[in-house]
C-alpha cells in the first residue's frame, strides 16, 4: 500500500512538473496604471490558452519602456508615448535596441485623468461636489501653475485656491481655500499619469502663459517651492494613500479614471469631490465614454517585438475585445478609426514609422 501510494504521488509530481514545464510564460512590466487592466483581462485570455502563463509587474512607464527595449521583459507597459523616453536615454542606446528588436507600440485602450479634491469643511451636503469646480481652457494654465509650485505670473504674490476654479460665484467665498497639490516625483519622464496630466488635456489653451521653468517642472519633476507641494511615487495607489492620510481641505491629486472608478465608494464615503472637465462631470456610476466628451485621457500602451508571436497574439486579442470589457474595468476601447490608424500591426514598428514621417506611436486619439 505504501509503495502504491508513493508511486501515485510520484506520478502526480511528474505529471505536474511536465504540465508546468510545457507552459510558456509571458512577462509584462511597466506602468502601474496599465497593470490592473492587463492583470484582469489576462485571466480571461488564459482560460482559452492554458499553455500560457502571464506575469504582470509595475515599476513605472519609463521602466517598462527600458525593460522591453533591453529584452528583460516580453511586454513593456506604458501609459504614455514611449518616443521621448527612447530619444532622451541615448546613453543606453534605447533607440538602437528598439529598432534592432523591432519593438512596436500598440495602444489597446484609453483611460481618463481625474482630479480629486478635499472640499472645505462644513460644506452644505446639497452642493454637488462633482460640478462645483471645473477645469477648462480658460483656467487650466492656472492649474498647471498651481501644480508647478513656481511663484510667477498670476501667482507671483498669491497662492492658488479652489475658488479659482469655481462654477457658482455665489459659493466663491466658501471655496476660498489654498490648493495643496500632490504631484509625481520625476514628473512626466517617469510617470504616465503625470505625463497625461500635463500633455493630454486636449483643451485649446495658450501654453505661452506657462514659462519654460513651469514646463520644465512637469517634464523633469523640478517643482518649485512657492507653496507646499507633496511629491508621491509613480503609482496611483501610492499617491492616493498619501493624499487620503493627509485629508487636508484644499488638497488636490490627479489619478487615473480606472483607479477612481475602482475606489468610487471610498471617494464618496470620504466626502471628496471630482473636478469636472470642460463642463462635463466624471460619471462615477458609468465610466464616461472617453470618445464622447470627457477627453482628458491617456493611452494604455503595450510594447513588444513583432517577432514574438505569443505576445502579439495576446495584444491583438485585447484590441478585439468588446468595448464593454474595457468599460467594466474603467477603460475605453478604441474606435474602429483609431484601430485603422495603427496600420499593419504585424509589419510596422515604431522607429521605422517615425522615420517614415509619422509623429505618433500606436493609435491617434479622437474620431
Amino acid at each position: 500500500m505504501l509503495l502504491i501510494g508513493c508511486l501515485g504521488l510520484l506520478s502526480f509530481v511528474i505529471s505536474f512538473s511536465t504540465n508546468w514545464s510545457n507552459k510558456t510564460t509571458i512577462s509584462s512590466v511597466g506602468s502601474s496604471g496599465v497593470k490592473p487592466f492587463v492583470e484582469e483581462l489576462s485571466k480571461k485570455y488564459l482560460e482559452e490558452h492554458k499553455d500560457l502563463d502571464i506575469t504582470v509587474d509595475a515599476g513605472g512607464s519609463g521602466f517598462g519602456i527600458e525593460q522591453v527595449a533591453k529584452g528583460y521583459t516580453d511586454i513593456g507597459n506604458a501609459s504614455k508615448d514611449p518616443y521621448n523616453t527612447i530619444v532622451n536615454q541615448r546613453k543606453d542606446d534605447l533607440g538602437v535596441l528598439w529598432e534592432n528588436n523591432q519593438i512596436k507600440t500598440y495602444t489597446v485602450a484609453w483611460e481618463g485623468i481625474c482630479l480629486i479634491y478635499v472640499p472645505p469643511k462644513s460644506i452644505d451636503e446639497s452642493i454637488n461636489l462633482d460640478t462645483i469646480l471645473d477645469i477648462n481652457e480658460n483656467n487650466i494654465a492656472k492649474l498647471y501653475q498651481a501644480f508647478s509650485g513656481i511663484t510667477e505670473g498670476d501667482y507671483a504674490n498669491a497662492k492658488p485656491k479652489l475658488s479659482d476654479f469655481i462654477t457658482d460665484q455665489s459659493l466663491k467665498d466658501k471655496f476660498n481655500v489654498n490648493i495643496t497639490p500632490y504631484v509625481r516625483t520625476g514628473g512626466s519622464m517617469t510617470s504616465g499619469t503625470a505625463d497625461a496630466f500635463y500633455t493630454d488635456s486636449r483643451l485649446n489653451f495658450n501654453d505661452s502663459q506657462l514659462s519654460d521653468k513651469t514646463k520644465k517642472a512637469f517634464e523633469e519633476g523640478s517643482y518649485g517651492n512657492g507653496w507646499k507641494i507633496y511629491q508621491t511615487d509613480e503609482a496611483n495607489s501610492r499617491a492616493w494613500d498619501m493624499f487620503e492620510k493627509s485629508n487636508t481641505p484644499g488638497s488636490v491629486v490627479y489619478l487615473s479614471s480606472g483607479f477612481v472608478q475602482e475606489n468610487k465608494d471610498l471617494i464618496e464615503k470620504k466626502g471628496y469631490g471630482i473636478f469636472s472637465y470642460n463642463g462635463m462631470p466624471f460619471f462615477q456610476d458609468n465610466e464616461s465614454n472617453l470618445n464622447e466628451g470627457y477627453n482628458w485621457c491617456r493611452p494604455l500602451n503595450l510594447m513588444c517585438s513583432i517577432e514574438e508571436k505569443n505576445e502579439v497574439d495576446f495584444i491583438l486579442w485585447l484590441l478585439n475585445l468588446d468595448a464593454s470589457e474595457w468599460k467594466n474595468i474603467g477603460g475605453a476601447a478604441l474606435s474602429e478609426k483609431q484601430k485603422e490608424s495603427m496600420g499593419n500591426l504585424t509589419i510596422d514598428f515604431d522607429i521605422k514609422l517615425k522615420q517614415q514621417g509619422n509623429t505618433w506611436f500606436g493609435a491617434k486619439y479622437g474620431n
